[in-house]
């Protein structure tokens, strides 16, 4: 393995665990306030975080000028706009049903079910033309008979939960495809900025029709705000764009599937979440899924 793939393997490990550490200061934010109004500040904040880094990241000689199928880069942020903000949309919508999910299930099986889309987006990729292979099969049924271990349908508000965040996962699928079609064409770092603007303006739309937001709330809620712009928007998201050229897919997608292992630890070790023996085993069967459907996919998400 060459130093420029260990190092860009190293920032996506990093960056999973920001992301799976998130689940925490998620799970807090919603004993001070309304989901909807969290995603406002965490997104707009992010995004607005993100225009220096994107300034810079850009000056630096190692960033393309050619896109994977050859043709040139659009790099303007006009150009980068309508792709922008179609990748906004479905971040908003994803974000919306996870952290509503949040309000009836804990941080750990949140992390886990949402680990979920990595293994939705190559299912959903087929119906766009894309191949898969019987590991990715046999991943998604080890993954689904972990999801019927992890459900407990004795507890109704949690099942509640669980449902919206496993819905929250098949809208990231959509999403990282979409990411996937727009960064052939468009410069990948401002997409994302677009991307976290766009949804931040349409959670804030979307509360101050549904919700009664507040600033005291928000200012209760003022830490977990803080991590989620300043980690897991700003800094995980940019070390996963400055990995993905260097980290072999398989592999990333390995170490991205770590998110749900951290999450985990960070529920049990912050919020002292217990999962029983038989919640475990469904986690370990979902874990095992993942990386068993990229066993067999060496191109990761991307056929």
């Amino acid at each position: 393995m060459n130093r420029n793939q260990l190092r860009a393997e190293l920032l996506l490990l990093v960056a999973a665990l920001l992301w799976g550490l998130a689940f925490v200061p998620q799970k807090i934010a919603m004993g001070h306030m309304e989901p909807l109004a969290f995603n406002a500040w965490r997104f707009i904040l992010g995004g607005l975080l993100l225009i220096p880094i994107v300034s810079w990241l850009s000056s630096r000689r190692d960033q393309p000028a050619v896109a994977t199928g050859g043709q040139r880069l659009e790099r303007g942020w006009y150009a980068c706009l309508p792709g922008g903000a179609v990748l906004g949309f479905w971040l908003f919508l994803g974000a919306a049903l996870q952290q509503a999910g949040l309000l009836y299930t804990t941080a750990g099986r949140a992390g886990f079910i949402t680990g979920f889309y990595l293994l939705l987006v190559p299912v959903i990729g087929l119906s766009l033309g894309h191949r898969t292979s019987r590991w990715t099969w046999g991943g998604i049924g080890l993954a689904l008979l972990g999801l019927y271990q992890l459900a407990d349908f004795s507890e109704k508000s949690q099942l509640i939960g669980d449902l919206m965040v496993f819905a929250s996962a098949f809208v990231f699928a959509v999403q990282v495809l979409s990411a996937d079609h727009f960064v052939r064409r468009y410069d990948a770092l401002r997409l994302a900025c677009i991307q976290f603007l766009v949804c931040g303006i349409l959670s804030a739309v979307a509360s101050a029709i549904a919700e009664t937001p507040d600033l005291g709330s928000a200012l209760d809620a003022a830490w977990p705000i803080a991590y989620m712009t300043v980690f897991s928007t700003a800094i995980a998201f940019t070390f996963q764009l400055l990995a993905q050229r260097h980290a072999a897919p398989s592999h990333a997608t390995v170490i991205m599937s770590l998110e749900a292992v951290f999450a985990l630890a960070a529920g049990w070790l912050f919020l002292h979440e217990l999962l029983t023996v038989h919640e475990l085993l469904g986690c370990a069967f979902m874990l095992a899924g993942m990386l068993v459907s990229h066993y067999g996919n060496h191109s990761g998400t991307h056929h």
